[in-house]
């Protein structure tokens, strides 16, 4: 017998009183269900416990690469010995084909209720019979069965109810030989009160899978986000991955953590496991609106391109003019030693001068107060132009210019400092006073001056442009704090914007202190760190040694920067090991002193 309800039975009504608290009991565990699993684990034993069946089972319907299969989520049976399901546990989470030969794949494919007094007797006309294997495998004698599909409101079948044996008696266990005694056929009751409790389990299916589709969406935006800014510098792209993983395996050493100021820290279930996966993949989203010059600005004078090249050239022009010089000399009758040695003199200086600003381009030399001198007297020494240098200039760099051209030839300064140079902030690059960001920001857009870029004293980039990169950690916080991240992803801001915060308030953009960087942000903070300095795809440094990096974490533990406590378990549990053997290069991962680097105060 299908969908053609059977003869009702004198226990309908007492049934009816039963099912009535089960499946409200039901519906307010749907309202805030989030282990799926565990619901419908659930509805299976309220619908046995209602229906007096003695086993079942709920399918879900899953589709992969437009190929539908049925999950086996769950299995009950109340005769086998000491709760033992005999089925294999490995069978339960297993995904199978869908065939309409078998019962439950009929149900799921038609969308047809299949009530069936004795399933070795199912009419041989039938398109479907049942699988007997499993009795014989378990030792069990299934006898009536109701198999219901999980039916949305939009009619699709979601998944599959199978309850087996209806029993006359709660009490009864069911053996192979008694079990066609001691079972009866599913009535019309029955049937109508599992059609309803499996609509209430598809609601719960069909809930579910609108979240994980919600947070599938979510994820996939944050994919994207990242790797439109992987995509920005392949310098800097691998950067958005690698701290992700860094700061996953510290997190999950936190979470092990059995003693100490530790100890209490854990993830509550993984919803706040996936909201600081999310905070560590967009902790850099800011970036996206960096300019890439800025990011992989290799020498001082890169604005994009070198201007080393522009400058060598006006040596050059230096040079060919004392050549010049010379030549006039010898044809005007002048000394030809005392003009060949002013020439050597000449070229002997330049080569000496250039060789300064050359060294003074390089962000890894440091620029001491003589090469600043020098460079200041050779910004006064000048050369001739002849050619405009106002045509072929985009109007915004006209604009910059600003009066009458000189006329030519005009006397130039071998290093400029040029009011060209000199790019204005426009009003709206100044963040609003409301979002509390503590960073200084400079007069300028960008100062592309000649002489003020080289006189960088470390590194290569000038105050604008560092706030240019510390900037990113604004727009991080504004993106983020804009999104309309659902509850559970209500403190990735909080947790992206604090890495580059530091415990003793001195960090930005909000100069948070210690009382305000929760553990996740801390743990952040210290991965971000690591990965920069021992990252190997950085136009402007080579990727430090393990040791050299472990002993600049040191360092700012020690001055109150990074939390000393994650730092030493950083060290302790070997998460700096599996990191460096997974992404260092061979020749980085040197010999480690932790004893030194853990001191006395561990």
């Amino acid at each position: 017998m299908s969908a053609a309800h059977p003869p009702p039975h004198a226990s309908d009504a007492h049934q009816a009183r039963r099912a009535l608290p089960e499946m409200l009991q039901i519906a307010t565990a749907i309202s805030g269900a989030v282990n799926l699993p565990a619901l419908l684990r659930q509805i299976l034993s309220s619908s046995r416990d209602l229906t007096l069946s003695d086993a079942g089972s709920i399918y879900l319907v899953e589709e992969a690469k437009g190929e539908k299969r049925l999950w086996f989520t769950a299995f009950q049976n109340s005769s086998l010995a000491a709760g033992d399901t005999g089925i294999d546990a490995s069978l339960l989470d297993e995904r199978f084909p869908i065939t309409p030969e078998r019962l439950v794949g009929w149900t799921a494919l038609h969308g047809e209720v299949l009530n069936l007094p004795d399933v070795y007797a199912i009419p041989a006309d039938r398109p479907y019979c049942f699988d007997a294997e499993l009795d014989r495998r378990m030792g069990y004698r299934a006898v009536s069965m109701l198999v219901v599909p999980l039916r949305t409101m939009a009619g699709e079948v979601v998944g599959v109810m199978q309850l087996i044996n209806r029993k006359r008696e709660a009490g009864s266990v069911l053996t192979p030989e008694s079990a066609p005694s001691l079972v009866r056929p599913y009535d019309a009751g029955d049937q109508q009160l599992i059609e309803a409790l499996a609509a209430l389990a598809a609601v719960c299916v069909e809930r579910t899978q609108a979240l994980e589709g919600q947070q599938r969406q979510i994820d996939s935006m944050i994919a994207l986000l990242a790797g439109a800014i992987d995509a920005r510098s392949s310098h800097t792209g691998r950067h958005c991955s690698r701290v992700p993983q860094l700061a996953l395996l510290l997190a999950e050493a936190a979470e092990a953590t059995e003693e100490g100021p530790l100890a209490p820290f854990r993830f509550q279930g993984e919803a706040e496991r996936r909201e600081f996966r999310t905070a560590a993949w967009l902790h850099d989203c800011g970036k996206i609106v960096t300019p890439e010059a800025v990011v992989e600005k290799a020498t001082k004078l890169d604005a994009p391109v070198n201007r080393l090249h522009e400058i060598r050239t006006r040596f050059e022009v230096l040079l060919r003019d004392g050549r010049i010089a010379l030549l006039e000399g010898l044809l005007a009758g002048g000394d030809p030693d005392a003009l060949q040695r002013d020439y050597a003199r000449l070229e002997q200086e330049l080569q000496a001068d250039f060789a300064c600003v050359a060294r003074c381009n390089l962000g890894s030399e440091g620029t001491d107060l003589e090469e600043l001198a020098q460079l200041r007297r050779l910004a006064e020494r000048t050369w001739w132009r002849h050619f405009d240098d106002r045509i072929g200039l985009g109007w915004e760099e006209q604009t910059r210019y600003g009066g009458p051209p000189p006329p030519l030839p005009a006397r130039e300064t071998l290093l400029s400092d040029a009011p060209h140079h000199r790019i204005p902030r426009p009003a709206e690059e100044v963040p609003e006073a409301r979002w509390g960001f503590n960073l200084a920001v400079p007069e300028l857009l960008y100062n592309r001056g000649e002489l003020h870029n080289l006189s960088v004293a470390r590194g290569t980039l000038t105050a604008e442009e560092i706030y240019k990169i510390r900037e990113h950690m604004i727009h991080t916080i504004v993106m983020l704090e804009s999104m309309a991240f659902p509850p559970s992803l209500a403190r990735v801001a909080e947790i992206a914007g604090g890495h580059h915060e530091t415990l003793d308030g001195r960090g930005y953009p909000r100069g948070l202190t210690a009382e305000q960087l929760s553990i996740p942000a801390r743990i952040l903070a210290i991965t971000d760190i690591f990965e920069a300095l021992t990252a190997a795809d950085r136009p402007y440094k080579q990727g430090m040694p393990l040791s050299q990096s472990l002993g600049i974490l040191a360092n700012l533990r020690d001055r109150g920067r990074i939390d000393a406590d994650l730092f030493d378990l950083f060290l302790r549990s070997g998460v700096y090991l599996t990191y460096a053997e997974r992404f260092m290069a061979a020749d980085q991962i040197d010999a480690v002193d932790l004893d030194a680097l853990l001191g006395p105060q561990a």
